[in-house]
């Protein structure tokens, strides 16, 4: 079950930073609209643009992103039965991050809560190399290490590749209007959806993992409903909704996954430089 647990975060973690980066903030929840929408000046739903032109226009966006904040909550229930047996594992993730592409350094602080015990990681990626403060403790990320956990990062600040892998689901999506975004919703299921989350992984290292690979083909994908929205004049990202019920089979044990997942995006090409404080250089540890 842990190895499934630690695998499936993996996943996920690649999935919520797909669509990177926003000039404002935005809050909804992961809905699939079946109405047709109509605009603030009652123009007809055909003045919108089409999902396909929203994400060619979404990539091209995000090529001028150097920089965005995200903040993020996942919640999990994960049940793994094996004949008569079960147990049940809850897990919530909070995230908030501020990210720059080039140079790429990072800082961030999740709070995770699993099997009833809380953990509070902070991180910090920047010239002066990678730093982690667990419980409390900060730590000092050897050289050799660096390169494979910076691997896994880079693949995943890069929204203008990996918003391509949704251009698939493009034909499913809905588009309507909320304010001053549009929005793209879509409910999808089955083996297209492995197709995607493999395009979506194949941007970071853990994605040309064979044993992840392996993962996602065993998985049953009962359902995944997702929610998009960029801004109407920047066509930036200001929210990511996935909702995602799956099942899998290994070696005579079950799982079922129910996952949720929100996302939003802020402070698009306004984050200055990240710096690593003089306290955690002076306090931190070498591993």
């Amino acid at each position: 079950m842990k190895k499934w647990t630690v695998a499936l975060l993996s996943a996920i973690l690649v999935l919520g930073i797909t669509a990177c980066g926003s000039d404002k903030g935005a809050s909804g929840s992961t809905t699939t609209d079946n109405k047709p929408a109509v605009t603030e000046t009652q123009q007809p739903a055909a003045a919108l643009p089409t999902a396909e032109e929203l994400i060619t226009k979404t990539v091209e966006a995000g090529k001028t992103s150097k920089n965005f904040a995200m903040e993020g909550t996942i919640s999990q229930n994960i049940i793994v039965g094996e004949g008569d047996q079960k147990q049940e594992q809850k897990v919530d993730i909070s995230l908030k991050s501020e990210i720059t592409k080039d140079p790429m350094h990072l800082y961030q602080e999740m709070k995770m809560s699993l099997a009833g015990q809380e953990q509070n990681i902070k991180q910090y990626i920047a010239k002066e190399g990678m730093f982690a403060e667990i419980d409390g403790t900060w730590v000092k990320i050897p050289k050799d290490a660096e390169a494979e956990l910076l691997a896994q990062v880079q693949g995943q600040i890069s929204p203008e590749q990996q918003f391509e892998a949704f251009r698939s689901a493009a034909k499913d999506m809905k588009v309507s209007e909320e304010g001053d975004q549009y929005v793209m919703n879509a409910e999808l299921s089955g083996d297209g959806m492995k197709e995607m989350v493999k395009k979506v992984m194949s941007q970071s290292a853990s994605g040309k993992d064979p044993q992840m690979l392996a993962m996602i083909e065993q998985m049953n994908i009962k359902s995944v409903k997702l929610s998009f929205a960029v801004n109407k004049e920047t066509y930036l990202p200001t929210k990511s909704d996935m909702v995602m019920d799956l099942t899998m089979e290994e070696g005579g044990q079950k799982m079922s996954l129910v996952m949720d997942m929100k996302s939003t995006f802020s402070k698009h090409n306004e984050i200055g430089e990240i710096k690593v404080p003089q306290e955690v250089l002076d306090s931190a540890k070498t591993q």
